[in-house]
């Protein structure tokens, strides 16, 4: 055997040797699961307000919208108004984009209700009133 031919051999060897680790290391790095990155602050929120069994609004907006500004005193009568019987989010997208990006928020303000037992109902792009607010959580009628 020629020099030529053994420098030929041994890079063979070298590239099964490397394609085997690179394999292994594949196959092993499909096993484990990375830990999940914490969830954000809005999603916790969110997920925390559905698994009490209670009907959930979650309205989507942010400080320097105009709408979501009015609609927090909407919402504020309407925390009041059915405390113990519902929850009443406010979640500022603009501080927490990742909860936008999970529940599919593109226009402000965005309302997501969610029934008792934490499906979506239904959603509602822009102000409303207390009285719709309501309607919309399936209270029925709720005096002030």
């Amino acid at each position: 055997m020629s020099g030529n031919d053994m420098k030929l051999q041994s890079l063979e060897t070298m590239a099964r040797w490397i394609f085997a680790v690179v394999l292994l290391t594949s196959l092993t790095a499909c096993g484990d699961k990375a830990p999940s990155p914490p969830q954000s602050p809005g999603v916790q929120q969110v997920q925390a307000a559905v698994a009490t069994g209670l009907p959930t609004i979650a309205e989507f907006g942010a400080s320097m919208c105009a709408s979501c500004i009015e609609m927090k005193q909407v919402l504020a009568n309407v925390a009041d108004r059915t405390k113990g019987r519902a929850n009443v989010l406010i979640v500022d997208i603009s501080k927490d984009w990742a909860v936008a990006q999970k529940y599919g928020i593109q226009v402000m303000p965005t309302q997501v209700f969610f029934a008792a037992d934490g499906h979506e109902l239904k959603r509602h792009i822009g102000k409303m009133t207390e009285a719709e607010v309501v309607d919309g959580l399936g209270l029925g009628d709720v005096k002030k």
